[in-house]
């Protein structure tokens, strides 16, 4: 149980730094170029919006990949299962 708790933190943790990395990005790089009264304006705030969407969008995507990356390694070191490459399966 302790292992699943500790794999749910280190996902959700993931996923927010993912997301944070992309929105904060995002952000420096639209306020560099426009400069920082640029982001007391509606405009800002709607395309804030599309950041924090696509950092979502981005943190599920690392998750997902992780995850699969978890699982498939997990799905080679159990012990028990006849190696693929054994001969007696050609």
């Amino acid at each position: 149980m302790m292992n699943l708790i500790r794999h749910t933190f280190f996902f959700m943790l993931q996923f927010v730094g993912a997301a944070l990395v992309v929105v904060i990005g995002a952000v420096a790089v639209t306020l560099y170029h426009r400069g920082m009264p640029y982001s007391s304006t509606p405009e800002f705030h709607a395309t804030l919006m599309i950041y924090i969407k696509a950092g979502v969008a981005a943190g599920a995507l690392f998750c997902l990949i992780l995850l699969c990356y978890h699982l498939t390694r997990k799905t080679l070191q159990e012990p028990g299962d006849t190696p693929w490459n054994n001969p007696d399966n050609i």
